[in-house]
């Protein structure tokens, strides 16, 4: 055996305070890495939530270049019944034309979604029906039935933490998702009427705008917005249904990121826009773009970028 070879049962170990003190140091630094892994882990959700709702925003111009109008929020009526909303929808249609399906089912094709478009084919017998006589759900084939529970990632903001599936609408399941029309600035405050018929955002029941009717400038008129907890009844958020100020369809009546049952109102179902990246929230633009919005804007501004309405005064946002 050569002569320099180490005895190694003659080392010196490490004494228990030094091990105690390396882990002690491994522990702070791991604590003064963990949020700056986790913001960088943020940061790359949030870019690929504002990547989906660019190509959501993309799909909806595109729609109104192919159809000279924007979708509408929801595509039929409901059983309101009041003699003001006869204009828009008369007494007496069937419940075929009372398709509570979300604008997102027209924007299908424009998201490289034909097959499923196809499968759930809205324009014949329609979707998510009231029943007049017992107020119940429906779907007139299988096909519908499952169009209703597929999950579409574009739709979807890597943030959110809540189930996929949602059954508010028992026993159905349905798929969620993370984003809403922009219904405008009257919420639950405001009567069903003016809320569904006569809201000022861009998208509402039944009657649609092009982009020559949003007066006070596309690059100041967002489309969508975030949402969370879309699984549970305050905040359902299912993305083939719409209802005023839940399930595809929020409002600026309440601050951003006021919580599912809070707010300003009584109601539990407050219609607000939320999300779950620190700070503020994003949102897409008729013109494309996407804008991450400060939760401390002010509600003047905030209102008036969710409405189609002219002569608004709108400080930077």
């Amino acid at each position: 055996m050569p002569e320099n070879t180490t005895n190694w049962s003659n080392r010196a170990a490490f004494t228990l305070v030094e091990l105690l003190v390396t882990i002690a140091i491994i522990g702070i630094l791991i604590a003064l890495l963990l949020p700056a892994v986790q913001s960088v882990r943020e940061a790359a959700r949030r870019t690929s939530c504002n990547n989906n709702l660019k190509q959501i925003g993309l799909a909806i111009l595109n729609y109104e270049s192919a159809f000279q109008s924007l979708p509408p929020g929801r595509l039929g009526c409901d059983d309101s019944g009041d003699t003001e909303s006869l204009s828009h929808c008369p007494a007496g249609l069937s419940p075929e034309e009372k398709c509570g399906s979300s604008g997102f089912v027209l924007l299908l094709p424009e998201l490289e979604q034909q097959q499923l478009y196809d499968k759930l084919d809205v324009n014949n017998g329609g979707l998510w029906n009231r029943d007049v006589d017992d107020l119940a759900w429906y779907w007139e084939n299988d096909n519908k039935f499952w169009g209703v529970k597929q999950e579409l990632a574009t739709l979807w903001c890597p943030s959110e933490v809540s189930k996929r599936q949602s059954y508010v609408y028992a026993p159905v399941r349905a798929a969620t998702a993370s984003y809403a029309f922009s219904n405008g600035s009257y919420g639950p405050e405001s009567t069903d009427l003016v809320v569904k018929y006569f809201n000022d955002g861009a998208f509402g029941y039944k009657d649609t705008n092009n982009l020559k009717d949003i007066r006070d400038g596309t690059s100041t008129t967002f489309a969508l917005g975030e949402v969370v907890k879309p699984d549970e009844f305050e905040s359902s958020n299912i993305w083939n249904y719409a209802i005023q100020n839940a399930d595809c369809l929020r409002n600026t009546a309440n601050p951003m990121n006021t919580l599912p049952g809070a707010g300003l109102t009584n109601m539990l179902r407050n219609g607000a826009f939320a999300s779950n990246h620190p700070g503020g929230s994003s949102f897409v633009f008729l013109d494309g773009n996407v804008n991450f919005l400060s939760e401390s804007i002010s509600q003047p501004t905030y209102q008036a970028l969710s409405t189609i309405a002219a002569m608004e005064l709108i400080s930077d946002f």
